[in-house]
C-alpha cells in the first residue's frame, strides 16, 4: 500500500522525535555521573561571548579585594568617558568594588578591583565567565594619552 505525502511527512517527523530523545537521554545520562569535569570560567585570549556586556557600577566594600585586567578600553567622543569591557565572575562572588584613575603626564592608568560580597553568606560559587562592563568618567581629558592596564 502507498504512503501519502501526509502520511510520510508525519513518519519522518515522528522518527526525527526518537532520535532526538534518544541522544538526549544519552548526554542527560552521561550528565548524571558526579565525577565528570565541569568546565570552568574563561579561557584566556578567548573573544567575549556574543551576548552583550552586564553594565556594573562598582559597590566599595568588597572583601579580598585585588587588582583585576580588564580586555578592551574604548574611549567616547568627549574624551572623559571611557568604556571598559572584561570578562569576570558572578555576583556575589565576584565584585567590581572600585576603579581607579591615575593621571600621568604621558598615560592615564585605570585599574578595576574586584572582591566578593562580605554580606553574601556560605554561598556557592561557580565558575561561569560574565561579560561585564563599566563606564568610568574622567576628571580630565585624555588629551591623546594612551590608556594604561594598572593590573596588566
Amino acid at each position: 500500500m502507498p504512503l501519502t505525502a501526509r502520511t510520510r511527512s508525519l513518519a519522518i517527523s515522528i522518527i526525527a522525535v526518537l532520535a532526538i530523545a534518544i541522544v538526549g537521554a544519552a548526554i542527560a545520562a552521561a550528565n548524571d555521573d558526579p565525577d565528570t569535569p565541569v568546565t570552568t570560567g574563561p579561557i584566556p585570549g578567548d573573544p567575549p561571548p556574543a551576548a552583550g556586556p552586564t553594565v556594573v557600577e562598582p559597590r566599595p566594600g568588597m572583601a579580598d579585594v585585588y587588582a583585576r585586567p580588564f580586555d578592551t578600553a574604548k574611549v567616547g567622543n568627549d574624551d572623559m568617558t571611557v568604556t571598559i569591557d572584561f570578562v569576570s565572575g558572578v555576583e556575589p562572588c565576584t565584585v567590581l568594588d572600585r576603579v581607579d584613575v591615575r593621571y600621568g603626564t604621558d598615560a592615564v592608568t585605570i585599574t578595576l578591583y574586584e572582591g566578593h560580597d562580605p554580606n553574601a553568606g556560605d554561598v556557592a560559587c561557580i565558575e561561569i565567565g560574565v561579560y561585564k562592563r563599566v563606564i568610568v568618567q574622567l576628571d580630565e581629558p585624555l588629551a591623546g594619552r594612551p590608556i594604561v592596564d594598572g593590573a596588566a
